[in-house]
């Protein structure tokens, strides 16, 4: 049985056309790709991940993470995005990866292709930025910076 990519976006906004071509491009070959986003799955952790108080704990933090990183196992990710808050995004991304061994004990229980242990591809998405600078009528500068998807790199 051939595995599908699926990219797990636990993200605040919403994915570019270039940012979603550029993930079939690169893990997918130009074939069938699925895209699945923590606000489709679990709009309450989506929430929780777009407010993390000032005031959170690192514990906290650690079991948002594991919950998000649950959320992508339950779904079939072989990819993995988060970015954010960055204790939130660099302890999502250990746990997603074959990098944590706790993790490990867990995702041998979820994630299973055939008999094979497979733990997801964790990757940021790189860009270019512009900046664009339009002096006014009356003198003030307007400063626009442009983003533009690049490629997406493996984390580990």
């Amino acid at each position: 049985m051939k595995t599908i990519p699926t990219l797990f976006v636990a993200f605040s906004h919403t994915l570019t056309p270039s940012q979603i071509e550029g993930f079939k491009t690169q893990f997918a070959s130009d074939e069938e790709a699925t895209i699945v986003t923590l606000a489709e799955v679990a709009p309450e952790l989506q929430a929780q991940m777009s407010q993390i108080p000032a005031t959170a704990s690192l514990v906290e933090i650690q079991e948002l993470a594991k919950a998000i990183v649950a959320e992508a196992v339950k779904c079939g990710a072989t990819h993995f995005f988060c970015t954010g808050e960055p204790t939130l995004t660099m302890w999502a991304n250990i746990y997603a990866s074959s990098e944590f061994e706790y993790f490990n004990y867990l995702l041998q229980e979820w994630v299973v292709y055939g008999d094979v242990y497979h733990p997801m591809v964790c990757i940021q998405s790189t860009t270019e930025r512009k900046t664009v600078e339009v002096t006014n009528p009356d003198g003030t500068v307007t400063k626009t910076q442009i983003f533009s998807h690049v490629q997406w790199r493996k984390m580990f």
